[in-house]
């Protein structure tokens, strides 16, 4: 009765436009309703800044973000830039809730779940050290 309108991007162009707009609504360029226009017209007629949030902590789009070229910049933006937009939506939809379920089942948010981003990293650090 609905038809679904599919996304023309890829996994890698969804990703990369839901890291850019979090980051632009982070810094305060736009807000979540402009985030959910740009969305709805990058990428597809159901995105939301929520579904742009879990997108970003799922695992399709943290490979696809990994696997952009270590030199890759886009919107003066660079692979680091949007692999930490990518941790930031894990902890928001991992802690948000502080005492309910999370926003989405991530394998990332999972990890960051009553955490600090600072906490996550110094354990990632020690168990590459041990792991030497």
């Amino acid at each position: 009765m609905f038809p679904k309108k599919k996304s023309r991007l890829s996994a890698q162009g969804k990703a990369v436009v839901a890291a850019n707009v979090l980051l632009d609504a982070v810094e305060g360029k736009i807000d979540e309703k402009m985030a959910g226009v740009r969305l709805r017209e990058a990428i597809g007629l159901q995105w939301s800044f929520l579904t742009c949030i879990q997108y970003l902590s799922g695992q399709e789009a943290l490979v696809a973000l990994k696997a952009l070229p270590n030199g890759w910049t886009e919107q003066g933006r660079q692979k680091r830039d949007v692999l930490a937009a990518a941790i930031l939506a894990a902890h928001m939809v991992a802690n948000f809730r502080s005492k309910g379920p999370m926003l989405c089942a991530s394998h990332l948010a999972e990890e960051l779940k009553g955490k600090t981003v600072e906490q996550w990293l110094a354990e990632k650090s020690e168990a590459e050290r041990e792991e030497v």
